[in-house]
This record gives C-alpha cells, sequence and structure tokens, in this order.
C-alpha cells in the first residue's frame, strides 16, 4: 500500500511537470498485454523505464485527455496507450536505455559528436562504410521495433503489426506522417512549421538505429549539396547506382536490387499494405526527364531562400509567403525564367521523377536521407543569423503540427517546438562545408581553375587577376582553418567541465531528488 501510494505521487508529479520523451511501436509495446493495458512501458534492468537505476519512469501524457480523432494519426499516441516513459537527465529511448543525441557512455555523461560531410567528399572508406551500413539496415529485421499496417486509419482496432527491416522501419516512418490524415490535405511531417524539425529528428532517429545495429558509434549521414551540379551527380553506380532501362537502378549497382515498402495510395486510408506483396516494385529514378522539373535548385535559390527575415509566416501551410519554411520546402516559389511550379526542397524530389517523386513514399530510395541532411544544414545555417526565432503558436497552425502537439510516430515522445532553441551543437553532430567553395558568383574553385587553363591557351592574359583571387582565397581558407583549430582545442578544454556540469544539473534535478527520496524510504522499508 505505501509503495503503490509513492508511485500515485510521483506519477502525478511527472504529469504535472511534463518532460518530452524517439521512435515506432516498441516490439514489447504490441503485444496484447500492453495495448490492453494502454501502457508502453517497457522493462530496462528489470524495472518499467530503468525507474529503479534512476533512468525513467512510466507516467500519463497529456495526449490521453485530447479528443479522440477521426484519423487515430492524430494526438500522437493519444488512441494506443495512456502511458508511456518519461526518460530522466540525458537518458533517452522507449525504455530510457539509450543516450540523448551528442551523449554517450554508461550513464549518458560523456559528449559524442560527429561531423556530416558532403557526400562526394567522403574518403573511399567512409564511402565504402556508409553504403555497407545501408545494405546492412536494408536487409536486417530490426530487433526493437514493429511496423503498424492498417486499411482502414479511421478504425481503432484494424491494424496489425509486422517485422520489418531497421532501413523499411525508416521508410515506414516517414510514411505514416507524411501521407495525409483521412479528410484532409495535412499531415504531421510537412506543409507547415514542423516540417523541418520533424525531419531533423527523423535523421537522428536512423543514424542512431545504424549506430545500434552495426556498432559503429560514429557512423553519419552525409549530405548531398545540389547547388554544386546540374545533374544528379550521385546517380552513379559510385554512389547511390546508375540509371538502367525504364528507370530502373543499374544492374552492377547493390540498390539494383532494394525493393520498396508501402505502396502509395492517397485515395484510402491505407498504411503499408501491398496490393501484391509477393512482387513489391524496385527502385524507380529518371533525373531531368520531366520537362516541367528538368532542373535542380541553384545557389542563387539558396541565398534568397536563407535570406528570408521570418521562420514561418500565416497560415503556416503549403500557401504561406515570404517565409523561411515556405521558401526551404518549396512552396513559396522564385518568380523568374524557369516557371517552375515547385523549388527547393519539393524541386528535388520531383526532379529525381521516380520513387522520390511521391514524398510519402520518398524514404524508400537512399538518396532521401542526403537530400534532407543537406535541408537540415540550410535549416540550421538560418537558426545560426536567427537565433532569436520561435516555433509559432497560433491557432492557424494545423493540429497535428502545434508547437505542444507530440511528433508522430516517435518514441518517447517529442513535441514538435522540443528542438526549438536546440543547435546541432548540442545535438551531437556539426556539417562540414564542401572541399569546393564558391567564389562570389557561385562558381566552384574548381571551375575558376579550369577557366584560367582555357583564358591561358586562348591567350588572353587574365592569369594573374585570377591569381591573385585565387591567393586571397586560400589566405581565407587558412585563417578558417587557424580558427577552427583553435575552437577545437577549446572544445577539448572545456569538455571535461560540460560533463561534470551535466553531472550537477542531473543530480540536483528535482525529479531524481523525488526519486532518490522514494527509492530509500522503499530500501528502508524492506530492510525493516
Amino acid at each position: 500500500m505505501l509503495l503503490s501510494l509513492q508511485w500515485f505521487w510521483l506519477v502525478l508529479l511527472l504529469y504535472l511537470c511534463p518532460q518530452s520523451v524517439e521512435a515506432q511501436f516498441p516490439r514489447p509495446c504490441t503485444t496484447l498485454d500492453a495495448l490492453q493495458a494502454r501502457m508502453c512501458c517497457p522493462l530496462w534492468n528489470g524495472s518499467p523505464c530503468g525507474f529503479r537505476s534512476g533512468r525513467g519512469v512510466c507516467a500519463p501524457h497529456p495526449a490521453r485527455d485530447l479528443p479522440k480523432p477521426v484519423d487515430y494519426r492524430v494526438n500522437w499516441p493519444r488512441v494506443f496507450y495512456d502511458s508511456v516513459c518519461t526518460c530522466w537527465g540525458n537518458y533517452d529511448g522507449f525504455d530510457c536505455s539509450q543516450c540523448l543525441p551528442g551523449w554517450k557512455g554508461p550513464q549518458c555523461l560523456q559528449r559524442h559528436h560527429v561531423e556530416r560531410k558532403e557526400i562526394t567528399d567522403l574518403t573511399d572508406g567512409e564511402r565504402e562504410t556508409f553504403f555497407s551500413s545501408l545494405q546492412q539496415a536494408k536487409h536486417s529485421v530490426s530487433s526493437r521495433y514493429m511496423i503498424l499496417t492498417s486499411n482502414d486509419t479511421t478504425v481503432d482496432e484494424n491494424v496489425a503489426f509486422i517485422n520489418a527491416t531497421v532501413y523499411d522501419l525508416y521508410v515506414w516512418m516517414h510514411y505514416y506522417s507524411a501521407k495525409n490524415y483521412a479528410g484532409s490535405a495535412n499531415n504531421a511531417a510537412h506543409k507547415g512549421p514542423a516540417f523541418v524539425f520533424w525531419h531533423r529528428v527523423f535523421l537522428l532517429f536512423i543514424e542512431r538505429e545504424i549506430r545500434e545495429l552495426t556498432g559503429n558509434q560514429d557512423f553519419f549521414i552525409p549530405y548531398w549539396d545540389w547547388t554544386r551540379t546540374n545533374h544528379c551527380n550521385i546517380c552513379t553506380n559510385k554512389y547511390f547506382g546508375g540509371v538502367g532501362p525504364g528507370g530502373r537502378i543499374d544492374s552492377a549497382s547493390p540498390f539494383s536490387k532494394w525493393k520498396t515498402i508501402c505502396p502509395f495510395q492517397e485515395s484510402l486510408h491505407i498504411i503499408c499494405i501491398h496490393t501484391d506483396a509477393s512482387d513489391p516494385p524496385h527502385l524507380i529514378r529518371n533525373p531531368g526527364k520531366d520537362p516541367v522539373y528538368d532542373t535542380l535548385p541553384t545557389a542563387e535559390d539558396v541565398e534568397d531562400t536563407l535570406a528570408s527575415k521570418h521562420f514561418d509566416s500565416p497560415p503556416f501551410d503549403r500557401t504561406s509567403k515570404n517565409s523561411f519554411r515556405s521558401k526551404l520546402e518549396g512552396f513559396d516559389v522564385p518568380k523568374d525564367s524557369r516557371h517552375l511550379s515547385d523549388s527547393m526542397h519539393n524541386l528535388v524530389h520531383r526532379y529525381l521523377n521516380g520513387t522520390m517523386t511521391l514524398v510519402p513514399t520518398a524514404a524508400n530510395d537512399p538518396i532521401f536521407m542526403v537530400h534532407h541532411s543537406f535541408v537540415d544544414k540550410l535549416f540550421e545555417m538560418w537558426l545560426q543569423n536567427h537565433s532569436d526565432a520561435t516555433y509559432p503558436e497560433d491557432d492557424l497552425v494545423h493540429p497535428a503540427q502545434r508547437g505542444q502537439a507530440n511528433m508522430a510516430p516517435f518514441f518517447p515522445l517529442r513535441t514538435n517546438d522540443y528542438y526549438s532553441g536546440r543547435d546541432t551543437q548540442t545535438l551531437g553532430y556539426s556539417y562540414k562545408e564542401h572541399s569546393l567553395r564558391r567564389t562570389g558568383d557561385g562558381t566552384s574553385i574548381r571551375q575558376a581553375a579550369g577557366f584560367l587553363e582555357e583564358s591561358t591557351t586562348g591567350g588572353v592574359q587574365w592569369q594573374w587577376p585570377v591569381l591573385g583571387v585565387f591567393a586571397t582565397v586560400l589566405v581565407f581558407i587558412s585563417l578558417g582553418a587557424a580558427i577552427k583549430y583553435k575552437e577545437k582545442i577549446w572544445q577539448r578544454k572545456n569538455t571535461e567541465t560540460e560533463e561534470n556540469q551535466s553531472e550537477v544539473d542531473y543530480r540536483t534535478n528535482s525529479l531524481y531528488t523525488v526519486w532518490m527520496e522514494e527509492r530509500n524510504k522503499h530500501t528502508d522499508n524492506i530492510s525493516s
């Protein structure tokens, strides 16, 4: 009786002081018992959510009190669970067994950092590691999660849970959130302010799952800077596979054997059910072959997007104008001679003209992740110059994308505004600039070098001014390297201080203090 009363007060305290708790339908939460109990609080080290180890607690979530939605994907995870794990300190994961992004170690008190590079800058070893990790993820069944299938998202009981590979789990999560809600033109991950935040969490999720699968804690997702090319320079067998007959991936590429999951069926409220499960389709790409979308975004498009003063603007949907989000996502289209109907993020999807074109199922194509890694890089660049930006609080925002709504379908729960104010350094990663820096007119140094050679052979005496430009660029690169080296030295000196401070913050957390008092009382009772 005493222990039950202690649990009641502790859970009540956590409910009144909720913390955001990342991933999809943990296996222990798909059992009949868990679904009937409406509880997703798996055991870790012998207790729910690692409670006895001071990692977290099984607690109610606010969404449980919201009205029942027409489509059960709204108000996540209200239809499925009333209580989920809430993790303390730097602990994370559906059972609080993992560390938050940017932390590692048995107690999650050591800083962890990776540097995401432009994909064409990867060394041979890095490129081989990246692609072999993707292949392993595509062919390894997830031991941690299952995916949900349904032929009607308006009927609560009309669901089934099935196995999926680690990569297909990632595909499913995007489909689940990107497909429009029943009777609506809106979804949880696009056409609104949650777009950049949702996809940031999404990339962090698959990065961590692949690290868990491969044991390589330094695995990272590179980015593809599509402004540095006028064609798909990674649609080759060196990278994601060349284009074969009918848009199929070239047979010499391992990606030619990849099959897609979750066919796109917008008119039906269906989640991941193949009409012909015996023969799911292969990946398709026909980059630049659609005459309406035969170009990639340019450096000028990026500059125009980054120049936006406001993060988002009313009515906070696909019709929003003059905001960073609407331009980056590609709905606010520049008016120029290209006569585009989509730009930036959307245009890249359209340009690839195949599996990537239908956004809900686009993650089937692994180019998706390097494309969105660059989108995330642009988001971070904008944030660095707009540190005062906040997540919009307005009734015009669709309920699924409001600041305090939970991102579907992540466990532990993350609200849409959770990462507002957190930069990539805090989350354990940063972006390394492309090795080919652009000159003032947008051309790369390599292109300028080619121009120098042509002008010399043609007898035009422009070489000395051009060499002067090169000398100036090299000076700035050297200064940048020196500054970066100094920053790294400073970071090393302060790492121990940060870790100590984190430990102090964690141990003085009011929830942790309550937990310690309850554990001590429980221990005293057992001793008596």
